[in-house]
């Protein structure tokens, strides 16, 4: 049975929790695409008081996801399929574009510290593989993944971080169709029933390392954009 997403949160939620929650309402349908929402109503929806929910607003009309329309008047934005196969087309150039200049730019530290990410992560999938085939699909691994997830978003960041340009790097925080929080949440959603493909794209991450120490700016960009490409599809599709 599936819950309402806009149902009461705990008063003891934090502005990113109703970020998470606004996110998942307007993705799952609850909030329409040119449907006019207020904080007021927002917040008594979520059970908690108007601040939260301001904040959480604030940042989702900085994604674009929720637009201004007046003083005190907003509402979901309403992006075409098109609009939003180009949100992720920029999104994908961008991070390709920040591999190949991580490639040319990444200092010797800041390669180590991204081996080492990818280490913790193997460890941590070599756990779960080896619970999953003792125990079948009675092993609850989710904690596991989520923590494979927090350390391949870390990953990507450092990466961003070691191209060394600010600006570009600002410009992919705007441009980004999924926020970490959400891609976690689908990840979770999805991953039982595409384990082959989550698979090969944790295993892409290797693959643009070692470009990465290659110093391979043509391979490390082309890797960077096949799997950018591939991973928000498949979350797009869901």
């Amino acid at each position: 049975m599936s819950t309402d997403a806009l149902s009461p949160m705990e008063t003891t939620s934090l502005a990113d929790q109703a970020y998470r929650r606004l996110r998942a309402a307007i993705r799952e349908g609850s909030l329409l695409p040119g449907e006019k929402i207020t904080e007021r109503d927002l917040a008594a929806r979520l059970g908690v008081s108007p601040t939260p929910v301001r904040e959480a607003l604030r940042q989702l009309v900085h994604e674009k996801v929720v637009e201004r329309v007046g003083a005190r008047a907003l509402r979901i934005a309403d992006h075409s399929a098109s609009a939003r196969a180009e949100i992720v087309e920029a999104e994908v150039r961008l991070s390709a574009l920040m591999a190949r200049l991580a490639a040319r730019k990444a200092t010797d530290a800041q390669l180590a510290d991204l081996a080492e990410i990818l280490e913790q992560a193997d460890a941590l999938v070599d756990e779960t593989e080896q619970d999953l085939a003792r125990h079948g699909t009675r092993a609850d691994t989710t904690d596991r993944l989520v923590a494979v997830h927090r350390l391949l978003r870390r990953f990507h960041h450092q990466v961003e971080a070691a191209a060394g340009n600010p600006v570009l790097e600002g410009l992919l925080q705007q441009a980004r169709a999924f926020s970490d929080e959400e891609r976690l949440d689908l990840t979770i959603k999805l991953a039982p029933g595409r384990a082959e493909a989550f698979r090969r794209r944790f295993r892409e991450h290797r693959s643009l390392l070692d470009a990465l120490l290659d110093r391979d700016e043509e391979r490390a960009e082309l890797l960077a954009a096949h799997h950018h490409r591939e991973a928000l599809h498949q979350l797009s599709s869901s």
